[in-house]
């Protein structure tokens, strides 16, 4: 038995015991049954022919590809769910999709274009689309929701924090206090805004102010589309970053409904563009998982495997400095 075989092994076994005492019904369609390559079908539970597609949002929702304690790397959030709902849309036999999202939000750009690309799933395919949150659907995890058609939470969830924040920190006057001094170079007054290392003039705080109130309103108009039963002058004291238990959020309106997964779903099943077949009442909840193959979206881009190394890390490092629609405590 090779190295491998023994690691998989192992790993199943690890699985089992970890199962005992639990009761799971799954299945496994090969890939050449789901008629996408580099694509494999679990079914979750259901017996009907029609489905729907489960697809997870767990996490800080950014573009940079994730990566384990083991060094194994993931592609990223927005790669991951634009090949999901590209798979949903072309099987004719999904009839709705259900986003599970346990995030507390994330990058106001990721947050955006995963926004958009249910928002073109939903006009390409006209099939009905709901958010269910988990434990936390917060901030750029609710900004995506407002892209559904219906948007659902546990009791005990915690969302809205609708806002923008850019993080960072100042230590000027710790390194004074030590006679370290920045020497940067810039070319003009504002090259460095934001820099720890200097205090932000007043001009410099009013030009990041500006962006803010520039990406929250953008973040105010996406929930005025997404909750058109409420007014503005409803919705803008809510919209403050205060954050909500899912009870709370339901009876202010910011979401639709509460329950557990088996309440849930026939909400979604009664929706106007769930075209069900007859005698379809227990449709297959399915998710996908991605074996290794080609690059197939421009999100996937980032994701060599073989090509960064950790002197590649410190060199170059990602950059700190974003902006985002981002729960923390």
């Amino acid at each position: 038995m090779t190295s491998i075989r023994k690691i998989s092994f192992s790993l199943a076994l690890l699985l089992a015991l970890n199962l005992n005492n639990c009761i799971s019904f799954f299945s496994v369609l090969p890939i050449g049954k789901t008629g996408f390559p580099n694509l494999e079908e679990v079914v979750i539970q259901g017996k009907d022919d029609d489905k729907i597609a489960m697809i997870s949002i767990n996490g800080v929702i950014s573009d940079e590809t994730r990566e384990s304690f083991f060094g194994i790397k993931s592609e990223s959030p927005i790669s991951v769910i634009k090949e999901n709902l590209k798979r949903a849309q072309e099987d004719k036999d999904v009839k709705a999709v259900i986003l599970k999202i346990n995030s507390p939000g994330g990058t106001v750009t990721a947050s955006d274009i995963i926004y958009h690309e249910i928002m073109e799933f939903k006009r390409k395919s006209n099939k009905p689309v709901m958010t269910m949150f988990v434990d936390v659907g917060a901030s750029g995890a609710y900004y995506i929701a407002m892209a559904t058609d219906i948007v659902t939470a546990h009791p005990t969830s915690v969302t809205g924090s609708i806002g923008v924040v850019l993080q960072g920190i100042n230590v000027k006057e710790g390194l004074d206090k030590i006679g370290v001094k920045d020497q940067s170079i810039t070319s003009g007054n504002n090259k460095a805004i934001g820099s720890p290392l200097q205090e932000l003039s007043p001009e410099q705080r009013s030009i990041l102010q500006g962006i803010v109130n520039s990406m929250y309103e953008r973040f105010f108009d996406v929930v005025k589309k997404g909750r058109p039963k409420m007014t503005e002058s409803q919705l803008k004291p809510l919209c403050d970053g205060r954050i909500f238990t899912g009870v709370q959020a339901k009876k202010l309106g910011l979401v639709d409904h509460i329950g557990y997964f088996e309440d849930l779903v026939p909400q979604l099943m009664r929706h106007g563009n769930y075209i069900k077949r007859s005698n379809n009442d227990q449709p297959r909840i399915i998710t996908y998982t991605r074996g290794s193959g080609k690059v197939e979206n421009i999100y996937q881009a980032n994701l060599d495997q073989n090509k960064e190394n950790l002197l590649e890390k410190i060199i170059t490092p990602s950059s700190t400095a974003k902006f985002f629609y981002l729960w923390s405590l």
